[in-house]
């Protein structure tokens, strides 16, 4: 679910920038990668040089909706399931553009500008190829750092600093779809009244 979303918004992304800078399809502008691994930051992969890149950053999970009902009504059974986990997905996108600093901050205006536009993300909303779930809903936030998270935030990740924005992804549920137990629905009750045996 959560390679899923990724990807639903990297695909989306990168047809924005193609759409808007009216370059060819297939170009590969948006890459989903480790952004600690990038050559130019002193990684091992030189290959996402010269393109954005999508990170997961942190996942946490959104408490205020962990209070929903464990059990269902259906067909007239109670069916007993853990609640699903809602998840909220710090992005990191990263212009590594180093031979050109003006394309990295046009590129990441591009992001910018992107989800300024699209709100939601779905398979309704925002139609992909159809392997990924039917289920997937992201709603994402620009999320802003200070300066001492910056500083901790890049000195984990290499050292070096680029262009970047983060966003917050709200509401990606992970439901294993298991159930815990079942049992018919009780529709009546039975008193004793009169306390007698």
């Amino acid at each position: 679910m959560i390679f899923d979303a990724l990807e639903l918004m990297r695909m989306a992304l990168e047809d924005y920038i193609q759409e808007v800078e009216e370059l060819a399809r297939g170009q590969g502008i948006v890459l989903l990668g480790n952004i600690a691994m990038a050559g130019d930051l002193g990684g091992t992969q030189d290959d996402m040089s010269e393109h954005i890149v999508m990170s997961l950053i942190n996942m946490q999970e959104d408490v205020t909706l962990k209070n929903s009902p464990h059990y269902r009504t259906e067909n007239g059974r109670t069916i007993y399931q853990n609640p699903p986990v809602n998840l909220n997905l710090y992005i990191l996108f990263s212009a590594l553009y180093s031979k050109n600093y003006d394309t990295a901050l046009k590129r990441l205006s591009r992001v910018v500008e992107f989800f300024q536009w699209k709100k939601e993300f779905s398979m309704a909303t925002t139609p992909g190829p159809n392997a990924i779930s039917k289920d997937v809903r992201i709603l994402p936030d620009l999320y802003t750092l200070d300066f001492d998270q910056l500083n901790q935030l890049w000195g984990s990740l290499g050292g070096k600093q680029v262009p970047f924005v983060m966003y917050r992804t709200r509401l990606v549920a992970i439901d294993a779809q298991k159930r815990q137990a079942e049992g018919e629905t009780i529709t009546q009750q039975d008193y004793n009244l009169r306390g007698g045996r």
